[in-house]
């Protein structure tokens, strides 16, 4: 197994081919089209346009509807991006921009080569003094740090943080709920932010015997998610709906594999576990290694996928599992569901049964309908709620 799952890398010294020309005037109608809904991103796209130089995009989820074919090159600048969704990093690069597809592990970046980096802060405060850390590293003498934020992220705090390990002094200009600030590498402080060791794996607890391993970064990282652990008190039942024992399986947002567990520990031979967040992956990977070796369970063949919502997994499986990342707009847009339901479609074997676990107020099995013959709502308790699908009435 290729156990680096990357895209086309950018050069190591964060210098990218200038295949196409953009400017402000471009950056600003991709803002007035709303095709940018994150109001910290696009602080930080107005201010790209105005600089020169080797720039460095950091960007985990909140970049999703970034319109990368208006964030591009030009004569006097030079933009590299890494980011952590593979998402972002397909559409990155096929605008033209190199973007390194990792967990934000900037190892292949040459040190002090960039004249800027841009970060819009992150959700776990792990990631986000990390990447302060390494953005440190990453600078030329008197290079610049753009933050961007809100409020109730801790930006601001972020920034006074930043300034210390910098050597710098400046405030974070306030825009509504969103601030930005440019904080320059004068001195660097020898003691870095606590990053509570962001790159490494580590173990968490679990009431399992089977010792998972996980980190910041991966939804629900430190626990089992109770959609997935009410998923798997029916998986037994589940597994009886097939005409014979389901021997392939595809996790489809795998997170850092519990479900894949769950499912091993029912008979099934071959597993693909696939996810959007390249922690996620690294994470599977390691679970999936070592339940492999395991002699409490039957031997079993795996194969971890970077993919969004499924779309770089090929073949057709007996089951497949799914507890989506939705939220509640999908109520009333249903893009992101009927991503992973046309997913689904193909992906299913003809005799093959889906089970999704969603939130009660997701109205997936009425947009499921649009996809199989059977959906059924199998089981609710209150919070969640098992949606099961098939082919055949």
């Amino acid at each position: 197994m290729n156990k680096q799952i990357e895209l086309n890398r950018g050069s190591a010294d964060g210098h990218v081919s200038d295949k196409s020309v953009t400017d402000k005037s471009a950056i600003d109608k991709s803002v007035a089209d709303k095709t940018v809904t994150d109001r910290s991103v696009v602080l930080l796209l107005q201010q790209l346009a105005e600089l020169q130089g080797n720039c460095l995009l950091v960007a985990d989820e909140n970049w999703a509807q970034a319109h990368w074919a208006s964030i591009a090159n030009s004569p006097d600048r030079q933009i590299s991006v890494v980011s952590n969704r593979f998402d972002i990093a397909s559409n990155a690069n096929a605008a033209g921009i190199g973007c390194q597809f990792n967990d934000f592990d900037f190892s292949e970046l040459a040190a002090h080569s960039f004249d800027y980096v841009l970060y819009r802060v992150s959700k776990e405060r792990a990631s986000s003094h990390h990447i302060i850390n390494q953005a440190a590293q990453l600078l030329k003498p008197a290079g610049k740090l753009l933050l961007s934020g809100e409020k109730n992220e801790g930006v601001k705090t972020y920034v006074k943080q930043a300034c210390k390990l910098f050597g710098d002094r400046t405030n974070a200009e306030k825009h509504g709920t969103h601030y930005h600030a440019a904080v320059q590498l004068h001195q660097q402080s020898p003691t870095p932010l606590d990053d509570k060791s962001y790159p490494e794996l580590r173990a968490i607890k679990t009431d399992t015997e089977f010792e998972f391993y996980s980190k910041p970064g991966i939804f629900g990282w430190d626990k089992i998610d109770r959609g997935s652990a009410f998923l798997t008190e029916y998986l037994p039942q589940f597994i009886k709906s097939h005409s014979s024992q389901p021997q392939s399986l595809l996790d489809m947002g795998c997170g850092y594999g519990y479900l894949s567990y769950e499912a091993c520990r029912l008979g099934f031979t071959h597993i693909t576990a696939t996810d959007n967040n390249a922690a996620a992956l690294a994470a599977a990977e390691k679970n999936l290694s070592q339940l492999s070796k395991s002699t409490s369970i039957p031997s079993i063949d795996y194969s971890i996928v970077a993919a969004d919502a499924g779309d770089r997994v090929g073949g057709q499986f007996d089951s497949l599992l799914c507890n989506p990342p939705f939220h509640q707009g999908f109520a009333v847009n249903g893009a992101l569901g009927d991503k992973f339901l046309k997913s689904a479609t193909r992906l299913l074997a003809p005799e093959g049964h889906a089970l999704f676990v969603v939130n009660t107020f997701i109205p997936l099995e009425h947009r499921a309908k649009q996809y199989f013959g059977r959906v059924e709502v199998v089981a609710n308790n209150g919070s969640f709620k098992l949606v099961a699908m098939s082919y055949s009435r």
